[in-house]
């Protein structure tokens, strides 16, 4: 029974050392295996969890944080380029020259253009003044009863009355000597004139801004009367204010004097051949005509002739419309001397100062704006799109790196200055945060980036400071994803190669390493399963996981990271 006893206790004791030298040999072969980690952003699918058509995601490049990105003014051309490319400049050095004639002819144009206003306004308000001054129909006296007249035998005839010779002029400006009118359709403003008269821009203008009419009469030099002109204001377009002389648009024969119309010449009115009466010596003049005719100046002279033309109701509707043509007159004026003073403020010396030391890494040319032609990288027609195609010019100084990216419209409130974005290389899966700096102002013209939404979802760029450069490189393509300040983890979803997940039961999971470097089984939360596989929570792109099959993945292993994925025979992505 001893001897029993004793050899069951020899057993239990050769087979407890076995198990624990057992384990222990596992334990020292655990402690030499080593698995290969590799960044979530190194395989994440760019197609169905990046930019294509997801208005959550962003995708940039790295720039110099320090740099300075000139656009050209499209108002201006550019005169001399001062600088090349790779051309090191320091903070005050002249980048580029612009044409300042064009500038200077802008602003004097501008200036004529609030002149004219405020000419139009002195008119409309005159014309104003004349209107409230009219006498409506309702006043107008009743002629007394008076008998009929006995009959007068017709007096016997006699010869024709002699014509006073009349004045003609050889110029016709905004200030002018009217024969007689009032502007009126049925009583144009008469002028005189030799077949040598010119009619300047600002009686053009002038006509066009109170709409009267005119009658330009042109007689010969011994009085004859040839033809005349028939001027609407009203119908005057912006292509018909120019200077004219009277014979323009006709042809006067040098020996009969017959006048015809000349299918060359320009038409400035409307032609007319009915000569008009002739004025008896002895008749006088009525008491207001002829006169200087000044269209600046009060013209309560016609009251007389306007009084009781127009019933009381049609006065009223007339003060109004020109009331409020002298309103909209007035908006003019403002939003001209608005633009006169903003030229004005923008005008300088037509140089464009470099504001940072750096070196020139982009320059365009001065005869279309582009790139510079000679640069090879230039000519590429599969080169990657940069965020600096729409700058003229960039100079990159010291001071780290940025991400310049674009945000959908839609995203704007989640990403102003301050936020935290987590960015991911493309080209090594580098990783780092980054905080928001600024967005600009204006939207960009067209973007490829969430080209599958709303069409009306416009585009801004954005600059945010990468806060860890050490492993990135200027110039790479870069992922950017929004973090959740409440969980500290990405707000879109990863897409992993389904061969990176391993399935228990209905969960799933992957191995990632730690922070001592050693495996740990990370379950997470799935969505769609294609060809990718949607990782909707519980991982995140700078998490480094391994190949999650094989006899060294297991909980505890030494990992060892490397920018690789593991592909299964065969597959390829």
């Amino acid at each position: 029974m001893k001897k029993a006893i004793i050899l069951l206790l020899c057993l239990a004791v050769v087979g407890g050392g076995g198990f624990f030298g057992y384990k222990q040999y596992q334990k020292s072969r655990d402690a030499k295996r080593v698995v290969d980690v590799v960044p979530v952003g190194a395989m994440a699918s760019p197609y169905f969890g990046g930019y294509w058509g997801d208005e959550n995601s962003m995708y940039g490049s790295t720039s110099a944080a320090n740099a300075q990105r000139v656009q050209l003014d499209t108002e201006k051309l550019v005169k001399n380029v001062c600088v090349t490319k790779g051309q090191q400049v320091k903070k005050g050095d002249v980048i580029l020259e612009y044409d300042m004639t064009v500038v200077d002819l802008e602003l004097a144009q501008k200036e004529n253009d609030i002149q004219v206003i405020q000419q139009d306004i002195k008119m409309a308000n005159n014309k104003l003044a004349e209107i409230r001054n009219y006498q409506p129909s309702e006043n107008a006296p009743q002629e007394p009863d008076v008998p009929d007249e006995p009959d007068i035998p017709d007096e016997p005839d006699f010869p024709d009355d002699p014509v006073t010779p009349i004045e003609l002029t050889e110029e016709v400006p905004a200030a002018f000597h009217a024969e007689s009118g009032t502007g009126a359709p049925d009583d144009p403003i008469i002028i005189n004139c030799t077949p040598r008269a010119k009619v300047y821009l600002p009686f053009m203008q002038m006509a066009a801004s109170t709409k009267r009419c005119f009658e330009l009469r042109v007689y010969n030099d011994d009085y004859t009367f040839l033809y005349k002109w028939l001027l609407s204001g009203a119908d005057l377009k912006e292509e018909d204010l120019t200077e004219w002389v009277v014979t323009e648009g006709v042809t006067i024969d040098p020996q009969t004097g017959a006048v015809s119309i000349d299918t060359n010449g320009k038409m400035h009115g409307q032609l007319s051949f009915g000569a008009p009466p002739q004025r008896p010596v002895g008749d006088e003049m009525p008491e207001e005509m002829p006169q200087d005719y000044y269209p600046m100046q009060d013209d309560s002279m016609m009251n007389n002739s306007m009084d009781y033309r127009y019933s009381r109701a049609e006065i009223n509707t007339m003060i109004k419309e020109q009331e409020a043509r002298i309103k909209e007159l007035n908006i003019n004026l403002k939003e001209a001397q608005l633009k006169l003073d903003t030229a004005k403020k923008q005008k300088n010396d037509g140089r464009v100062l470099a504001e940072i030391d750096g070196i020139v890494k982009k320059i365009g040319s001065v005869t279309d704006g582009a790139a510079n032609p000679d640069d090879p990288s230039e000519k590429d027609p599969f080169a990657e799109p940069s965020e600096d195609d729409q700058y003229f010019a960039v100079i990159e100084g010291d001071g780290g790196m940025e991400v310049i990216c674009t945000v959908m419209e839609m995203n704007l409130p989640r990403v102003q200055p301050g936020t935290v974005l987590e960015v991911m290389s493309y080209s090594d899966g580098a990783s780092s945060e980054a905080v928001v700096t600024s967005i600009d102002p204006e939207p960009v013209s067209y973007n490829y980036q969430g080209w599958g939404s709303n069409p009306n979802n416009s585009s801004y760029i954005l600059h945010a400071k990468l806060q860890n450069s050490d492993n990135f490189m200027l110039g790479v393509g870069v992922s950017v994803t929004i973090v959740d300040e409440e969980t500290n983890t990405n707000s879109t979803s990863l897409y992993l190669p389904p061969h990176y997940l391993r399935r228990e039961g209905g969960d799933y999971y992957v191995l990632k390493a730690d922070e001592n470097d050693r495996l740990v089984k990370q379950y997470v939360s799935v969505g769609a399963t294609d060809y990718y596989v949607e990782v909707k929570g519980g991982l995140s792109m700078k998490d480094r996981i391994c190949f999650p099959y094989g006899p060294n993945a297991k909980e505890g292993v030494r990992t060892n990271d490397t920018d690789q994925p593991k592909m299964p025979e065969g597959m390829y992505y």
